[in-house]
């Protein structure tokens, strides 16, 4: 996978994810905000309720008892003067009205101010009355005492005098009520207290679901960039097994088709080695007749074996890389495969004896054989190439390392890519095989250079344990 596609995908998925939480954002306060409204909205329809009550009651607190709206909605009510100790209260109400409340209150026209109280589960509804009239609309600069639509010439008007000795009954009905709107005008706030549980209950939402929902929005993006990149993984893995296919199948065809050629050179070869020197020529006669060609089969051979060797790693690489799994314990193999190559162990003392895990040991053995030549074929002298073998945390790790050239670090991402090499004599294949098997069984193979020189492999495969 492309670091550059990584790198996108995640700058996409961030902008998402803030795309649609600025989203959310709006929708939670397009409710709050929606919320607030009908808040206002209840709160003049109460107020409203509540001074048409007092057309047959003489003081707030009957008025809101009378109406089982107004007694389920109103926790208190209160004229407070000048001094701001209250004129008139009842239900719950502070002794003392806090003026300071005001400044971060809510303020409409006809001195409305609307203060919330999270706590309480309610909102604070005042009215500033001392520029207010009567019946809480503003004061006529004339007086509070003329009726509006009756000029003083209605006085002089009999007809209209009639009239108002017949509304005389309705009049006095209701003058407890305007008496009462007279001490309302004189005092300085007017206090309500309403209930407003469905507002609260949207703010606490709205609250609550801004963080969730931001979370979710997160683990959603950036579970489908996940799934994004799974999916071109898969979908690389799956291009590279078709190529992988369409090689091994061209792989295992020429294979055959070389095979037979190489056995029939060397069979001819052989023919001619025979004809040219009889059987109980010596090395060194051979040599006295260099000009009839001995020199020029030997490297006949040779090449024919090189290429025998190409065709036995490429049938290598194409079968099953599983094998048959047994337990196998990783010291004695390397101290066996080092015996051979190196005629001593060269395995550290402090290593551990018992690393037992489970793979093929013919495959692990070519493993360990591959990387080991490969150690001794570096450049570096034969006796500083040594192995070690550790346990940590579940895990058998190998590590073969050497004092020889090392590998540019423009090559070792490719190192393990087959028929990659930068040796003359090498055919590419070894190391691709060697990743095949252990990542078979389960384990990892990392290559780095030393510092000093050189290079160390490391493989490391799940402990096995009975």
């Amino acid at each position: 996978m492309k670091k550059s596609l990584r790198t996108s995908s995640f700058a996409a998925a961030v902008f998402g994810w803030a795309l649609l939480s600025a989203l959310t954002v709006f929708i939670l306060w397009g409710m709050r905000d929606r919320a607030r409204l009908i808040r206002d909205n209840d709160n003049e329809r109460i107020f409203n309720m509540l001074f048409a009550g007092l057309r047959n009651y003489d003081d707030f607190g009957s008025a809101v008892e009378s109406n089982s709206v107004l007694a389920g909605r109103i926790a208190g009510v209160a004229v407070y003067g000048a001094d701001l100790s209250p004129a008139y209260r009842w239900g719950k109400v502070p002794e003392l009205f806090d003026e300071r409340l005001l400044d971060d209150a809510d303020k409409s026209r006809f001195g409305r101010f609307t203060i919330p109280d999270k706590q309480g589960r309610s909102v604070k509804f005042v009215l500033h009355t001392d520029r207010m009239g009567p019946a809480g609309q503003p004061r006529s600069p004339e007086g509070e005492n003329r009726r509006p639509g009756r000029p003083d010439q209605d006085r002089a008007n009999p007809d209209r005098m009639d009239q108002g000795r017949m509304d005389q009954g309705r009049v006095d009905q209701g003058r407890q009520g305007f008496l009462f709107f007279n001490t309302l005008s004189r005092g300085k706030y007017f206090y309500i207290d309403i209930s407003h549980p469905a507002y609260w209950r949207t703010q606490a939402l709205t609250t609550a679901l801004l963080p969730l929902c931001a979370l979710i929005l997160l683990f959603l993006v950036f579970y489908i960039r996940h799934l994004y990149l799974r999916n071109l993984e898969y979908r690389e893995r799956i291009e590279a097994q078709q190529n992988l296919v369409v090689l091994g199948t061209a792989a295992s065809t020429l294979a055959h088709e070389i095979k037979n050629p190489l056995l029939s050179i060397r069979l001819q070869t052989g023919i001619l080695e025979k004809s040219l020197f009889p059987e109980k020529t010596s090395a060194n006669e051979k040599k006295a007749v260099n000009q009839n060609g001995a020199e020029e089969i030997a490297i006949i051979n040779q090449e024919v074996d090189r290429l025998s060797a190409l065709v036995y790693r490429v049938n290598d690489y194409l079968r099953e890389a599983a094998g048959h799994p047994v337990p196998v314990n990783c010291y004695e193999l390397l101290a066996g495969t080092s015996r051979r190559l190196c005629d001593k162990n060269i395995i550290q003392d402090d290593s551990e004896h018992n690393s037992t895990i489970f793979a093929d040991t013919e495959r692990i053995r070519s493993v360990l054989e591959n990387i080991l030549r490969n150690a001794l074929e570096s450049g570096g002298r034969p006796e500083e190439t040594g192995a070690s073998i550790k346990k940590a945390d579940g895990l058998v790790i190998i590590s073969i390392y050497d004092r020889g050239s090392g590998i540019p670090e423009e090559n070792m991402k490719r190192i393990f890519d087959p028929f990659f090499t930068s040796k003359s004599t090498g055919t590419g294949i070894g190391l691709s095989i060697s990743k095949r098997f252990v990542e078979a069984a389960g384990g990892t193979i990392a290559a780095a250079n030393r510092e000093g020189g050189g290079i160390m492999v490391t493989v490391t495969f799940p402990e096995y344990n009975k």
